[in-house]
């Protein structure tokens, strides 16, 4: 495939990884080459525990071509965070957005669906001092995670990694949101998945790996790494029925538009 990115050279964005996890923090600085080859030119790496914020600045500090979040996952409640301390590192220049941040009811014996919804108002409660965007996990959890929301009246977000109903997307999408799909488009058995692709507009979508989790095909089974993005932008082209260059422009353009600290920076790559 890489013939066709040298082809029509266009800018890839993979809006959702963890460059800190085991697999991929070992050669942080060949996955970046490797996502290059492939026209994945920026990756936001994720926060999700108070642990690993650190790590992910110390990695965007080294590349500029790497933006960050902060922010604590719904499974991580039981490490603890303090959350002064959230708050100041979003002050940092590579710092773009808050998050990952949400419910996950899917996991109920690891943490309660109460403590997880207590570190979510914690984590909203900090859109008083930034007006950066929230990345959303939201598993099995819409009804919470939707009335929580509107009554934080939370502006700018995405739902990562998206894998829900067509009915779920629309409620996301009146609310002015992003939606975000990772390789599990790829997956044989996501037609349902694949129908919602069609069915949100382009000027709403995101694309991401998640990885190192989600590896797209043909690479199931493997590690997944943030060059695979492309067979992400590949596979939503073939549904959308349009060409890999106009995915790869609206998708970046809809990353500038969300994540505006990055915009400068993104559009002047795009000239």
């Amino acid at each position: 495939m890489q013939w066709l990115v040298l082809e029509i050279y266009v800018v890839i964005v993979d809006s959702h990884c963890h460059l800190f996890y085991e697999g991929i923090c070992e050669d942080v600085h060949g996955k970046i080459e490797n996502a290059k080859q492939m026209g994945v030119e920026y990756l936001l790496t994720v926060s999700t525990s108070a642990s690993n914020i650190a790590e992910n600045i110390s990695i965007c500090e080294k590349y500029s071509n790497v933006f960050c979040s902060v922010g604590i996952h719904p499974l991580e409640f039981p490490e603890g965070y303090d959350l002064a301390s959230l708050k100041s590192s979003l002050n940092n220049e590579k710092v773009i957005g808050i998050g990952e941040v949400g419910l996950d009811y899917h996991y109920t014996d690891k943490t309660s669906q109460s403590d997880q919804q207590k570190l979510l108002r914690d984590m909203f409660s900090i859109s008083d001092v930034s007006d950066l965007p929230y990345i959303i996990h939201a598993r099995d959890c819409f009804p919470d995670i939707l009335a929580i929301i509107k009554q934080y009246d939370i502006k700018n977000a995405v739902f990562h990694c998206y894998t829900d109903s067509i009915e779920n997307a629309k409620k996301v999408l009146d609310l002015g949101y992003f939606i975000s799909f990772s390789g599990a488009l790829t997956f044989k058995t996501a037609d349902d998945l694949r129908k919602v692709a069609k069915y949100v507009p382009l000027d709403r979508i995101l694309i991401e790996t998640d990885s190192p989790y989600l590896a797209p095909v043909p690479l199931r089974g493997k590690l997944n790494e943030p060059a695979n993005v492309f067979y992400v932008a590949e596979c939503l082209a073939g549904i959308k029925n349009i060409s890999m260059k106009e995915i790869a422009k609206s998708t970046t353009d809809n990353f500038s538009r969300l994540f505006k600290k990055a915009c400068d920076i993104i559009q002047r790559s795009c000239v």
